[in-house]
């Protein structure tokens, strides 16, 4: 008799243990699918906005107004990095506003699993980059040392 419960509780486990785990591991793979790819589209998003803030508006800059972002040479940085570094993302909105720039993008990523809910995963990375002026002076310009003999 104590076999038999025994070989019951075996096949219990065997039935339900799939039903827990799977779902559990499914889930786990989704997420960390889900996961890697939105750590690589921060990245690229961060990437494409340092890019696009080395875009300077050198007219306004020798007429004397100041750093200011170049909206045209920006917008065709970001199109031309995302298209190299990330094919799927896609860019969402660009906003520049004097010396800092706003960029939105998103990707639709694809689960193996569908844990989710769909099959694909919308994923938004949201990026702002400010331009800084360099130096007027380099400060590594040191006066060199006086030796006497």
């Amino acid at each position: 008799m104590r076999n038999l419960q025994n070989a019951q509780v075996l096949v219990f486990f065997a039935l339900v243990l799939p039903l827990i785990l799977l779902p559990i591991a499914a889930y786990a793979v989704d997420a960390a699918i889900a996961t890697s790819a939105y750590s690589r589209l921060v990245e690229v998003t961060t990437r494409a906005a340092e890019e696009a803030v080395q875009q300077i508006d050198v007219t306004r800059l020798r007429a004397g107004g100041g750093i200011s972002i170049d909206v045209t040479g920006a917008s065709t940085a970001v199109e031309d990095f995302l298209g190299s570094a990330e094919p799927n993302a896609r860019l969402v909105d660009l906003a520049i506003l004097g010396e800092e720039l706003r960029l939105v993008t998103t990707e639709t990523v694809v689960l193996p699993f569908d844990v989710f809910g769909s099959p694909g995963l919308p994923l938004h990375a949201r990026v702002t980059a400010r331009t800084a002026p360099g130096y007027d002076n380099p400060s590594s310009r040191l006066p060199l040392p006086v030796s006497t003999f």
